[in-house]
């Protein structure tokens, strides 16, 4: 109902991902039309998630998310972040370390970098064993799996384990609180 300047500028300064779930709620007829509003990136980052069901980890990730490779330091690293930090990525509390295919190899906590030796490579305070959510994963195993571990956010590989993206805890909380009123309407009935 509002000028198409004012939906541009709207629309623009949602994240990919939001802007994703808008063309969902929307419907199709839609897309190309919201799709023209935004810059060639953030349409390429909307493109990609929109090949994703939006009820599976894939439809629910953002594509923005904190990376490092693995032979930075950490004084190069914490330079880094603040670069990214501007470029709105979804969230900061952890940073994933990728190869140059996007092969995801560990992650790094805020507080372990910055409590770490400025000389330490990223590959030396990374931790390798972590959990993943496959871009197929149902969104309710989504879930079940943020409230078994409490974790602020999550990676999300491809079937050759190249990192796609991050489901937050805010992204699954919309999930839960769907589920949790599906679950309170079959009771109902």
């Amino acid at each position: 109902e509002v000028s198409s300047a004012e939906q541009r500028s709207w629309v623009r300064m949602l994240a990919p991902d939001d802007v994703a779930d808008l063309i969902q709620e929307l419907g199709p007829e839609k897309k190309e039309v919201i799709l023209l509003m935004l810059d060639h990136q953030t349409r390429r980052e909307v493109t990609a998630l929109l090949a994703y069901a939006e009820d599976k980890a894939g439809g629910l990730m953002s594509s923005r998310f904190v990376r490092l490779r693995p032979d930075m330091s950490v004084d190069e690293a914490i330079s880094y972040l603040r670069i990214q930090a501007k470029t709105q990525v979804e969230t900061i509390y952890y940073a994933y370390v990728i190869d140059t295919d996007q092969t995801l190899l560990g992650v790094v906590s805020f507080r372990e970098l910055f409590s770490s030796a400025p000389n330490k490579k990223i590959r030396d305070i990374m931790k390798q064993d972590m959990i993943k959510i496959p871009v197929t994963l149902d969104q309710e195993q989504t879930s079940k799996i943020f409230s078994q571990h409490e974790f602020m956010a999550l990676p999300v590989i491809d079937e050759w384990g190249h990192m796609k993206g991050i489901v937050t805890f805010d992204d699954i909380a919309s999930v839960l609180q769907e589920e949790a009123t599906e679950d309170i309407h079959k009771f109902g009935g």
